[in-house]
């Protein structure tokens, strides 16, 4: 007889430090924001691996300055994550791909021309996922990493900006029902 496999379904909340790797933005640095979402945990191997599809919101984009003005590039966007996770024990090792949508419209201002470039973001970004979750019954911690693979500037952009890709680091506190 075949062991009962048990779905999971839980929410998950955090905090992101994210950049955009644009070559040509000023002082560019680690913009911080939050995040936000739901998950299931499907069981694909018993207790050992299951995959752990997952939407959530996500505030992303860089911080930067140039001539003494500090400037934040906000991105939102809706994620959905597909990873595996192994469970060993208490903890789970998740790696998968994912896909993003960019809810906002930022604009971005050239500061060498005082040019303004809008609809400068495409709006579709994809990448990888890696992290962590250590599991205390129902609650979680996890700490996670998103490379984008996309470059999210549009040809109008990209002589101003380069091409850039999201990298996001996140720390989340969940709540998993059982």
């Amino acid at each position: 007889m075949l062991p009962q496999l048990k779905l999971n379904f839980g929410v998950r909340a955090g905090l992101n430090a994210s950049n955009v790797a644009f070559g040509e933005l000023p002082d560019r640095r680690e913009r911080f924001g939050l995040h936000a979402g739901v998950f299931a945990d499907v069981p694909v191997v018993s207790t050992f691996m299951s995959i752990q599809p997952e939407l959530s919101y996500s505030i992303k984009g860089a911080a930067f300055e140039y001539l003494g003005n500090k400037q934040n590039l906000k991105m939102d966007y809706v994620d959905f994550l597909l990873p595996l996770a192994f469970k060993l024990g208490a903890v789970d090792i998740q790696v998968g791909p994912f896909a993003s949508y960019l809810l906002s419209k930022p604009n971005y201002t050239s500061y060498t021309d005082n040019a303004l470039i809008t609809d400068a973001f495409n709006k579709i970004d994809a990448g990888l996922t890696a992290g962590f979750s250590f599991n205390f019954d129902k609650l979680l911690l996890g700490i996670r990493y998103n490379q984008g693979f996309a470059n999210v500037s549009q040809e109008n952009a990209q002589l101003l900006l380069g091409k850039g890709k999201n990298a996001v680091g996140q720390v989340s506190l969940g709540y998993r029902f059982q």
